[in-house]
């Protein structure tokens, strides 16, 4: 009897483990290992990158008008919103505000309120400056440099008029010259017209804090 048990009690026992084993299946919580993610590297050779358009100033569409160049070409703003406070002012030699300028004063008011430089008084010491880097090549000059003019024909090499280059071979001035706009007075002239040409006798270049800037970017 004790040897026919035996058999029958360890099949009782394998029933019992099998039953608790799948009894515990509800009740054990399954844990996924961690694995360690490497991050996500673009390839910016498909990523499409939006390009922002620069914001474009009304002051800007206006002088790139007149001087038939791109508005993003202007980006010294605040030369061209004096230019635009001042333009129409009457030309008057000796003068020295809007009410009347003469060229020399205007250039002077200019640099001071654009460049933060202190221009000579008269357009001779202007010339005549050591801090004046003066030049012949036109192709040279660029915005902001200052063109001396004089009498043409005549042994006399006295500076009679100073103005101020700006983009695409236009310069503004105080000019008593009314000239094809027909206006005596702070406008804008175009450099490569025959009768400045003739009265051209080189550029000019301070040393301005935007001379400095575009040295150290090349």
């Amino acid at each position: 009897m004790k040897k026919a048990l035996i058999p029958t009690i360890i099949f009782s026992l394998l029933l019992i483990t099998l039953s608790s084993c799948g009894g515990s299946k509800n009740k054990l919580a399954i844990v996924k290992p961690k694995l360690d993610k490497k991050p996500q590297v673009e390839n910016t050779s498909e990523t499409t990158v939006e390009k922002k358009e620069p914001v474009i100033l009304p002051i800007q569409l206006k002088y790139a008008n007149i001087l038939n160049v791109d508005p993003t070409d202007l980006d010294n703003t605040s030369l061209y919103s004096f230019i635009d406070e001042w333009m129409g002012a009457p030309y008057l030699m000796g003068g020295e505000d809007m009410e009347g300028v003469d060229c020399s004063s205007f250039a002077q008011h200019l640099y001071v309120n654009v460049y933060g430089y202190l221009l000579e008084r008269t357009s001779g010491r202007q010339y005549d400056s050591e801090t004046t880097d003066k030049f012949l090549g036109q192709e040279f000059i660029e915005e902001g440099d200052l063109l001396f003019f004089k009498r043409p024909n005549v042994d006399d090499e006295t500076i009679t008029h100073v103005g101020i280059y700006l983009k695409n071979n236009k310069f503004v001035s105080a000019s008593g010259y009314s000239g094809p706009e027909k206006v005596r007075g702070v406008k804008i002239s175009d450099l490569t017209d025959e009768w400045w040409q003739e009265r051209f006798i080189c550029a000019g270049r301070k040393p301005l804090p935007i001379y400095k800037d575009n040295s150290s970017n090349n």
